[in-house]
């Protein structure tokens, strides 16, 4: 596969997004917060497919990591996040970027691919604080603000997904028309 101007751009374009939703947080009634950043790699993965919503996502949440002080956790999201994406994107659509042909996903498809993203993200998250935080009981006690936000995510990219999946297939069928 050739690696064109227009993918770099794209994926940095998923990069940015992932990296702006995952500073936006919501606080819950129990004092955590839960954050949009698993909405935007759940969207943009299926909108884009597991490729680029794997590369933007991981590439995303590395950056977030580094600019907010989580050192600590940036390899473990890199690897996290590009594997949720991945997933997401490729159960839901296909591992390349959808085109005007590719039918759209069932709804059963995209909760299925939905849920397994949330289920890696939680168990790949409950390594990596088991790892930095050294015990299983405080990495075990993060899980519900980890499911909350996967929750969160799949709401909102339910909503998002129906109304900007014909707007952005249209994009990239008008990039690939001139490009041919």
């Amino acid at each position: 596969m050739k690696i064109t101007t227009k993918d770099c751009i794209c994926i940095g374009m998923i990069a940015a997004i992932c990296v702006v939703a995952t500073t936006i947080l919501i606080p819950l009634p129990t004092g955590g917060m839960v954050h949009l950043g698993s909405a935007a790699v759940f969207t943009l993965s299926i909108l884009f497919g597991g490729l680029y919503g794997g590369l933007g996502a991981a590439i995303g949440s590395g950056i977030f990591d580094v600019l907010m002080g989580h050192m600590q956790y940036t390899l473990f999201s890199i690897v996290i996040k590009g594997i949720a994406g991945i997933l997401v994107g490729t159960i839901a659509t296909s591992f390349y970027v959808p085109t005007l042909h590719t039918p759209y996903p069932k709804f059963s498809k995209l909760i299925i691919a939905l849920i397994v993203g949330s289920i890696w993200t939680a168990f790949g998250y409950f390594i990596a604080w088991w790892y930095v935080l050294g015990s299983a009981y405080i990495a075990f006690a993060h899980l519900p603000a980890s499911f909350l936000t996967s929750g969160a995510g799949i709401i909102i990219t339910l909503l998002l997904v129906p109304r900007l999946q014909k707007k952005i297939r249209s994009m990239i069928g008008m990039a690939t028309d001139k490009s041919h």
